[in-house]
């Protein structure tokens, strides 16, 4: 859902409700889904994902009221995702794309993989 301001509660706690599937959990999926070859996207994959995310959250998050990261972990939030939908296909017989060096160590394996929007200048600048 939709972003909306935070809401104070009569015992001064503060909660915020933010945005989740678009922007933490469908890239992680996606991403895991596409590196191991998974044909099917199972209910057990959602549920990791979404465990996923919410096991990302820090204790001083909770303790603030968020349901979700901060958004400048988004990166990160979305590796984690993406290991545990791995995980799982492999776990249902679904990683045919995996070979024993990736699984060895799939956060290294998933961050090689990851798309980083860094561009190299069209036009080279001189000095």
């Amino acid at each position: 859902g939709s972003p909306f301001d935070p809401v104070q509660l009569k015992d001064g706690r503060t909660f915020y409700p933010t945005q989740c599937n678009n922007m933490f959990v469908f890239p992680g999926i996606g991403l895991g889904v596409t590196l191991c070859g998974a044909k099917t996207v199972t209910d057990r994959m959602l549920y990791v994902a979404a465990e996923a995310l919410a096991n990302y959250l820090t204790e001083d998050e909770l303790a603030q009221g968020k349901v979700f990261p901060d958004l400048s972990t988004i990166r990160d939030v979305s590796k984690k995702v993406a290991i545990a939908v791995i995980e799982e296909a492999v776990r249902q017989g679904q990683a045919p794309r995996l070979d024993e060096k990736a699984l060895a160590n799939l956060d290294a394996f998933v961050q090689k993989k990851m798309y980083d929007p860094v561009y190299v200048p069209l036009i080279e600048k001189r000095a």
